[in-house]
Parts: C-alpha cells; structure tokens; sequence
C-alpha cells in the first residue's frame, strides 16, 4: 500500500488507476474506492471486505453532473434531498434502468479533489463485511495493506458514523439505513 497525498495521485492519468483499490477519508469514515466502471477492481474490494457479491457497494460523486453523464434522472424529490443534504452523509438510491444505484456526495475535500478528477468511484468502508468500520491508519495497513493500492494520506476530522441511506427508487423516500443524518 503506497500512502500518498492527493495532490500527488491527482497527477495520475485516470488509466494509471486502472485495476487500482484506493483508501481516502471521507466526511463520515475512511472508504475505499475503484473507479465506476472498473469491474477488476471492484471485485477486489469485494474480495478484500469478503462482501457477497449480491450486495452492493454505492458509489461517490464530486456532483450532481457526474449523475447525470451517467443518464441516471434526478426527480425533483432526488433534487429537493441532493440541495438540503450534499455535500454531507447521505446516499441516495436512484432508479436506473430495471436496476438501482446510490451515490453520495461527501463534504470532504481530498474526497472531492479525487471525484472531480478521475469522476464516480465505486466506494464502501474500509473493514471484513459486518464488522466495524476502520478509521485508522495502521489498523487499515495492518488487515488490509496488501490489498490496497493507494492510501490518500490528507488528514481529516471523520463524523465515525456511516451515512444515512435513503431509496428513491420507488417514488418516495425509505429509509434503508439511518446514519448520521435523521430523516
């Protein structure tokens, strides 16, 4: 695991983070991430959190354009929520297709300088599927430093408690998991 600033890994070309599992604080705990669209390495991090692979990960944007390149609607309810609580701990279950997908947007700025610059990452928190999540440095080299590629060393104060999680998909609003925000 190489630690790294974000300053340096934004000088990476998107390709250099091909097949690439990078951790990096969010506003709510530290997170690891692959590009959207990297099945390679999204199935490493499934790997390394032995997640099921029918439960999916959400994924991180830097906004509200990023969703929408992607051709995922934004309903005026999605929008309303998105204007209230982004950037912040809340994700958000979209409609796409037959399918869903969430995305979030943090209030974190080493986050936010990676999402603008290689675009969506498929994220979810840094532990074994189940456990706690882990916020710090050596515990996360220590169980999974050989199976992350980058660690984005910028310091920052983490809320320690996941994100609140809501599905839109339907039309209305449930509350799948509540976090830090209480809807």
């Amino acid at each position: 695991m190489e630690k790294i600033r974000v300053d340096e890994i934004i000088k990476l070309n998107k390709a250099d983070l091909r097949g690439k599992v990078i951790c990096f604080p969010t506003d709510t705990v530290y997170g690891i991430g692959a590009l959207y669209d990297d099945r390679e390495a999204i199935e490493k991090i499934f790997r390394l959190k032995n997640r099921r692979g029918d439960k999916p990960i959400a994924n991180l944007c830097g906004g509200i354009e990023q969703i929408k390149a992607l051709g995922i609607e934004i309903t005026p309810l999605a929008s309303d929520l998105i204007e209230r609580f982004w950037p912040g701990p809340l994700t958000i279950i979209f409609p796409a297709g037959k399918n869903k997908v969430a995305f979030r947007m943090p209030d974190c700025l080493p986050a936010l300088r990676l999402l603008s610059r290689f675009g969506p990452l498929a994220t979810t928190s840094v532990n074994e599927s189940g456990e706690p999540e882990l916020n710090d440095y050596e515990e996360i080299e220590s169980r999974f430093g050989n199976d992350i590629d980058y660690f984005i060393s910028d310091p920052w104060d983490l809320l320690g408690e996941p994100s609140t999680v809501v599905d839109l998909a339907g039309g209305d609003i449930v509350v799948i998991r509540e976090g830090s925000i209480k809807l």
